[in-house]
């Protein structure tokens, strides 16, 4: 018996440890988290967040970012199924960076993500971000048709 006990732990011991680095750990999210260097994310945005830059921002964010992120900038748009990685739910990150941090990899990009510093003119990036921080105070029911709640419902 005690043989059987002592071999069970063994198993469960090295399964754990094998596995520790696999899957949804938080090593692993680190690994795949998108890191922007630390002076980027101490950068103070110069754009007040008012009506117009948040305005401002949503309108170059629909012209240049649904395509990737979504018209509801949850990372589901038309071409986020063909990209990996796939594109960040900026609704649920909104409020979670600071401003420098999003700014940085707007203008620097990564892998699928373009780097707009030579599209898009650094006030405009300020802008944008003010767009997704704002995300977090806008009701989502505010851009979903009524096609889109329907089909949540299964009707």
């Amino acid at each position: 018996m005690k043989y059987i006990y002592i071999t069970a732990l063994t198993m469960f011991t090295l399964t754990n440890t094998s596995m520790a680095g696999i899957g949804g750990g938080q090593h692993s999210h680190k690994s795949q988290h998108w890191e922007s260097p630390a002076y980027a994310k101490e950068t103070i945005n110069p754009t007040i967040a008012n009506k117009q830059s948040v305005s401002k921002g949503q309108a170059i964010f629909m012209n240049s970012c649904v395509s990737c992120h979504g018209v509801k900038a949850d990372g589901n748009g038309p071409l986020a199924k063909v990209l990996s990685p796939k594109p960040s739910n900026l609704r649920m990150m909104s409020k979670m960076h600071p401003d420098g941090d999003f700014a940085w990899k707007i203008a620097n990009g990564r892998g699928a993500m373009p780097a707009w510093k030579d599209k898009i003119k650094q006030r405009d990036i300020w802008a944008i971000v003010n767009y997704i921080q704002s995300l977090s105070l806008i009701q989502l029911t505010k851009i979903e048709s009524p096609h889109d709640h329907a089909d949540q419902h299964g009707h």
